[in-house]
């Protein structure tokens, strides 16, 4: 049995358990009558009709006791006034019990409109026999058994009734919630393996991706060249990428491996190796990096974190789809940061809705910003444009929205590397940094543009 919403039970079919309760009553009925267990009635005298009269009424009474708890209506239309007429006329003793069940079942088993409309009707019917043996000039002690007995025989019921209907509720409704709360515990363990499968996707396509990108450029652009030297560094540029993709690659395992919790993964990423992976397909790239960007007090390393995932990724992209010019300009503002990457679109390159612009939103969210990425409006149709803007505090977890995945997803440990000056194609972080490639590097542009594919 349970209860709806609306504090309706749900009826129960007629079971072999109403049968024997309406066989007892009735056993019950047949027994005193036998015994003589009555009295005279409210009316005695000579309006008192016949035992057998009694025990017919009282035996239809106790059949309506079959629909007890499915059709409790029945009971209450049935037994209750037959066992109120034999209380007054007849005198059996068995009609106070059968008085009870009329009370007793609407109230507990009945819909609550039922059971209100079942007080209601015992609490008038008390009243009006007190009122009643008053008007008719009783004498005192019969107005007092006669309220003693109303008193007795209908708030018993209806006070036990509504106690056990109160507790059944209770019941009903703790084994309800401890459903839903299972539910809701499975939906979370079914929402946590989703998050963690799209966060390990995210980070193996933002890692190894980059790197594979750079060998494939690499090594294609080694078959091109002529000078041995040149030849040399970019085989050289292609072996190293595919040992840190190695690399990469075994730490993620490493810690899916491992049963320790907040074991997060080392991965070969940092402004510098970005850069450097730029430079790959055009020489003469652009980068502006400031360097507040790395500072922890300026930024919140989670925030730093994500920009330097949405940087990876921007950065595969140009070196996978885009041609030179490239350029990538990072600035740290008050309150938010400020990403930007450009680079020329290949002819046959289309806008892509793919796993890799879904990281790039996905990223900024995690953190309260937002990403975009697109080919830019009029004239710059032909330019690729990556914009991430994101505050420079994450907000908190009390502060997010419940329906966004919280910062605390588990991801590589990718706290950006500490500002350097190096040389060569690399970043100096001064004020705000700015360089170009070294002179004669016979990388150029033209025959990055050459590999280029949509």
């Amino acid at each position: 049995m349970s209860a709806d919403p609306f504090g309706t039970p749900e009826r129960p079919r007629l079971t072999r358990h109403d049968a024997l309760a309406a066989a007892g009553y009735a056993g019950a009925v047949v027994l005193l009558a036998a015994t003589g267990a009555s009295n005279s009635g409210f009316v005695g005298g000579a309006l008192r009709w016949p035992t057998w009269v009694s025990v017919v009424m009282l035996l239809i009474a106790c059949v309506s006791l079959l629909w007890r708890r499915s059709r409790p209506g029945i009971t209450l239309l049935v037994a209750g006034p037959l066992a109120i007429a034999e209380i007054v006329v007849g005198g059996q003793i068995s009609a106070y019990l059968l008085l009870f069940e009329a009370i007793f079942d609407p109230v507990l088993h009945g819909t609550k409109r039922l059971a209100h409309l079942t007080t209601a009707l015992a609490i008038g019917l008390g009243v009006v026999s007190v009122l009643a043996a008053l008007v008719l000039g009783a004498p005192g002690p019969i107005v007092l058994v006669v309220l003693l007995v109303a008193a007795l025989v209908l708030s018993t019921p209806l006070l036990w009734g509504w106690e056990v209907r109160h507790h059944r509720d209770a019941r009903l409704g703790a084994e309800s919630l401890a459903d839903l709360e299972h539910e809701l515990a499975a939906a979370r363990a079914t929402q946590a393996v989703e998050t963690e499968r799209l966060t390990i996707a995210h980070d193996l396509h933002d890692v190894i991706a980059g790197h594979l990108s750079a060998v494939s450029l690499h090594t294609n652009l080694a078959a091109s060249l002529e000078q041995p030297e040149a030849r040399d560094r970019s085989l050289v540029t292609a072996r190293e990428s595919a040992h840190a993709a190695l690399r990469d690659l075994r730490s993620m395992i490493g810690v899916l491996s491992t049963a320790e919790s907040g074991t997060q993964p080392t991965v070969t990423l940092d402004w510098p190796s970005l850069t450097t992976r730029l430079r790959g397909r055009d020489p003469q790239a652009r980068v502006q990096i400031d360097p507040a960007v790395t500072d922890p007090s300026r930024v919140e390393p989670s925030v730093q974190a994500a920009l330097l995932r949405i940087a990876a990724e921007a950065s595969t992209n140009a070196v996978r789809h885009g041609l030179a010019p490239i350029s990538l300009r990072i600035d740290v503002g008050a309150d938010e940061v400020t990403l930007e990457l450009r680079n020329r679109r290949a002819e046959r390159s289309v806008p892509g809705t793919g796993v890799g612009r879904g990281a790039l939103s996905y990223r900024a969210t995690a953190v309260g910003g937002s990403a975009t990425s697109g080919p830019g409006p009029g004239a710059e149709a032909d330019v690729w444009r990556v914009l991430a803007q994101l505050p420079v505090r994450a907000p908190s977890v009390v502060d997010a929205p419940e329906d966004r995945p919280a910062s605390a997803h588990r991801a590589p440990s990718t706290t950006p590397a500490p500002p350097t000056t190096t040389t060569g194609p690399t970043v100096t972080t001064t004020e705000t940094t700015e360089t170009t490639a070294e002179e004669g590097d016979p990388r150029t542009s033209s025959h990055a543009a050459q590999e280029a594919t949509p």
